[in-house]
């Protein structure tokens, strides 16, 4: 009887078991060319869910009933199907590309989530929008595109540097960057490395290739930097690149190339010009005679018979750019890769300067087991800038201020010395000036190159522990190596000789390198609790050490140029060695209910090296709610309104940009002494009490969408307040030291962003897009503690940190006009008065650097397969100050002048 009993209740069991989990649903997914589509999340509601993979297909175990299945993949609208499970079922899908953004996934701090339910502020960039125009690099392909982003690009120079900035500047003498993440990995980029020799700074980032970048997200409220806490303050930029993502083994080739030429140039003062208004100055100043030209060079008879230089001319070209790419993608049982090449070879407008990169980047994706998955990413490249002089090192700078135009770029004809000795031959170069009034020789006579050579890798485990938990691991190395080379050719230096009176050359290196090493550890909890709960909780750590070395060395060569060739070094090069880490932990939760109202919060607590053991560490909270307004009933009644949603965050970020070694006191040795005695004198006063730079954001959005979402866009305002701020300050020189980092002052950003996106026409061959975007920041200075603003690093020339107008205001004396009577200047007092007497007791804020307003103007046609883009980006107001005008449209000096 018992085992009869036994026997019912195991066959009851089976068969209730087998109508609880034996059901199968399975299935493909495919696009809208019936291609296969990897990867596409597949969510049951109130049950864990999976992936497809690489061949589309996926499998879900559930018990009989009837669930509500979505599907969502980037790019593509998702798809929610009732299937009712009485049995083995199979469920194929095809999607189709999504016609609005509002359900687009991007990458956010340590994750990805749909944009419908950020509460932060982000705009994302796809891959198309980074490569549609050629750029030297690709920070400089978000100009415009990206609202309360401005990128200012520099001189134009081949591998220079962009100045980019989000929602205005908070930071005076510390870094106002934003933090780049690759890949999920904090980068090196510090455009001051290799100090500004030439006139201008190189560009780490131009060896990122853009044709590499799937996706650039740039985050910028409080909400959406805040995971990053201590670097957050000036926006972070997350960098994604390429993945495989098709079954198909997938080529790509692409060739482009360009022209470059100065758009404005400026007018300056010919030959007889120049002459006629030297002599009227020398005329207007007393003296009587024959006018004694700058520096006694030449005679007045042979600069009259001179037929003149156009040294603007001489200094620049219509320079050519090229650039190839190659890529490879290929998705595999298991896994996928991206394999792509690179070369772009850019010359600018500036004779004798270009930039050419090549670069290989090679990303593969591998499922270890079903719940375990590696990816690696690595790339290499090469940088290779021939570079000039320029700005106040020489070149172009020259041509607009000392080289005269009664300069001849060659000897006409023999020169001989008082003694009838020949110093000069017709044909050499003119260099009584020296080589740097002489933009032409200076060029000849210099073989400058800048080798950059870069690596970064990282290396991703992620592993599923249950239906709720994914545990990350993630490793990374950025190694960067820079070598600058400079000949310079005998003659260059006509003072450098040997015994015997021969002109030598002289070869000089400037080398660094950065080890970025960092890791990361994030545990991630996602749960759906009844039908209208959803959490997703993030915790993690992070570490990251920096080491930069320097050295400098110095040869003699009378050969070649090839600075490693060339034998023994003048000098013991000169090194230094810098170090310095980051040590954080961090948290975050996100909660929704009923896909309608959204919440999250999260602090990070940071530890550097850089501050004193009173501030090591410091914590960054920040919070954000989101309200989508649409999915209430009330808006039913509104067809043409298809989404709306407001959102608002506030949080603290903070800024530790300074170099290494600030807040302790250290001596540097010297043997220079009387008698040859060793010294030490001081060089930095102690901080302990030095801190984290603080700003705390406030943030209100409304995203919104129109007519069935062919209108979307935000509009956005934000205030943010920056204390503490990290100041580099002149000291008295009684202390014996000449500068210090202080935590004193604060300053302020607010503006208001606006962006529209318009699907004007969209029909089966042809669609226009219209993207336009415009923002507005108002920065001002609030205090700058008991310093002047002499005192405070942040200015630079008549550039000065004054409290209660913007960073970077012009510091000058005002200018009245000229009195008739005297030819005199007349200079008014800070008080309005007039003077003739310039005196900086009565210098005064004016002007305001900062722009009214920026933004930019998208359209884009296609028609087939055919697409003509344009954009237009726009800066209004803002005042340029034109610190040569001093020289060159009123008093006349050793410069040219302007006409």
């Amino acid at each position: 009887m018992k085992s009869t009993s036994r026997f019912l209740l195991f066959c009851f069991s089976f068969f209730f078991a087998q109508s609880i989990v034996a059901q199968t649903v399975t299935g493909t997914v495919v696009d809208e060319y019936n291609e296969a589509l990897p990867s596409v999340v597949v969510a049951v509601e109130n049950q864990s869910g999976t992936m497809t993979d690489y061949n589309g297909q996926y499998t879900l175990n559930l018990p009989k009933g009837t669930y509500n299945i979505t599907y969502s993949f980037i790019g593509y609208e998702p798809i929610t199907k009732s299937v009712s499970v009485q049995g083995n079922k199979v469920v194929n899908v095809a999607m189709k590309p999504s016609q609005t953004q509002l359900n687009e996934v991007v990458v956010v701090g340590y994750g990805v989530a749909r944009k419908r339910d950020l509460t932060g502020s982000v705009v994302s960039l796809k891959s198309k929008e980074l490569t549609d125009i050629p750029t030297p690099s690709f920070e400089n392909a978000i100009q415009g595109k990206a609202a309360g982003v401005q990128v200012i690009t520099g001189s134009g120079i081949a591998g220079s540097g962009s100045m980019v900035r989000v929602r205005g500047v908070a930071s005076i003498s510390a870094g106002g960057d934003p933090l780049y993440v690759v890949d999920g990995i904090p980068i090196t980029q510090d455009y001051f490395l290799n100090g500004n020799r030439g006139g201008f700074n190189t560009n780490p980032l131009a060896t990122i290739n853009p044709n590499d970048i799937e996706s650039v997200e740039i985050l910028k409220d409080a909400a959406a930097t805040g995971i990053y806490g201590s670097r957050g303050s000036n926006g972070v930029i997350l960098i994604t690149t390429k993945r495989g993502n098709s079954k198909k083994l997938t080529y790509n080739f692409s060739a482009r190339t360009g022209f470059s030429a100065p758009t404005a140039l400026p007018n300056m003062a010919s030959k007889e010009e120049y002459l006629q208004l030297y002599e009227e100055a020398w005329v207007n100043d007393g003296n009587v005679g024959v006018p004694q030209l700058p520096g006694n060079r030449m005679s007045w008879a042979e600069a009259q018979a001179f037929e003149g230089t156009d040294w603007i001319q001489e200094t620049i070209r219509t320079g050519v750019k090229q650039g190839y790419d190659f890529s490879a993608s290929k998705g595999f049982k298991g896994g996928n890769f991206y394999a792509g090449l690179s070369y772009n070879d850019n010359h600018s407008y500036l004779a004798g300067n270009s930039y050419e990169r090549i670069s290989g980047r090679f990303n593969v994706d591998y499922n270890l087991a079903s719940n375990l998955k590696l990816g690696i990413s690595t790339s290499i490249s090469r940088g290779i800038n021939n570079r000039i002089d320029a700005a106040w090192s020489g070149g172009f700078g020259e041509a607009m201020s000392r080289a005269l135009p009664i300069y001849p770029v060659r000897y006409s004809e023999d020169e001989y010395d008082a003694d009838g000795n020949v110093v000069a031959s017709a044909g050499d170069y003119w260099l009584k000036g020296g080589v740097s009034l002489n933009p032409v020789a200076q060029r000849a006579l210099k073989d400058w190159t800048a080798i950059e050579d870069r690596t970064i890798n990282n290396i991703t485990l992620d592993y599923k522990l249950s239906d709720a938990w994914t545990l990350r691991g993630q490793g990374a190395f950025d190694y960067m190596h820079f070598e600058d080379h400079i000949w310079e050719k005998p003659g260059y230096d006509p003072t450098y000789k040997d015994s015997e009176g021969n002109l030598l050359g002289r070869a000089n290196m400037y080398t660094y390198s950065v080890w970025n090493t960092s890791g990361n550890a994030t545990a991630n909890y996602i749960k759906d609790i009844g039908k209208n709960h959803h959490i997703n909780w993030l915790i993690g750590s992070e570490y990251q050490y920096n080491r930069i070395l320097r050295w400098d060395g110095y040869y003699d060569s009378e050969a070649t140029g090839q600075i490693r060739e060339t034998g023994q070094y003048v000098n013991e090069p000169l090194s230094y060695l810098e170090e310095y880490a980051f040590a954080s932990a961090f948290t975050r939760l996100n909660y929704n209910f009923a896909g309608k109202y959204y919440a999250e919060a999260l602090i990070r607590r940071d530890g550097s090296s850089k501050f004193g053991p009173n501030n090591k560490y410091g914590n960054f909270p920040a919070a954000s709610i989101g309200w989508i307004i649409t999915e209430e009933d009330f808006m039913s009644g509104l067809p043409n309104i298809s989404y709306l949603k407001l959102k608002t965050s506030v949080g603290k970020n903070g800024n530790s940009a300074i170099p290494s070694y600030q807040w302790f006191g250290y001596y540097n040795v010297a043997n220079n002494g009387y008698g040859g005695q060793t010294y030490r004198y001081p060089v930095i006063r102690e901080n302990a009490d030095l801190r984290w730079e603080t700003s705390t954001t406030y943030d209100v959005g409304l995203e919104y969408g129109f007519f069935n979402d062919r209108v979307t866009g935000e509009l956005a305002w934000y205030h943010k307040e920056t204390n503490d701020m990290l100041l580099n300050v002149t000291l008295q020189g009684s202390t014996g030291f000449g500068s210090w980092w202080d935590n004193v002052g604060s300053v302020y950003n607010t503006g208001v962003e606006f962006a529209i996106k318009s699907r004007n026409i969209v029909t089966d061959n042809f669609s226009w897009t219209s993207d336009f975007n415009i923002a507005r920041n108002t920065n001002q200075i609030t205090s700058i503690g008991q310093y002047s603003p002499d005192a405070v690093s942040g200015g630079t020339n008549d550039t000065r940190v004054v409290v209660g107008m913007p960073i970077g205001t012009n510091y000058l004396v005002q200018f009245s006009h000229v009195d008739p009577t005297n030819g005199l200047p007349v200079y008014l007092t800070k008080d309005g008065e007039e003077t003739y007497t310039w005196d900086l007791q009565d210098r005064v804020a004016v002007g305001n650097v900062m722009p009214d307003a920026i933004g930019g103007l998208t359209n884009t046609f296609n028609y087939k397969n055919l697409e003509f883009s344009f954009l237009w980006v726009f800066t209004i107001g803002g005042d340029i100050y034109d610190s040569s005008s001093k020289r060159q449209m009123g008093v006349v000096t050793d410069w040219n002048m302007r006409t």
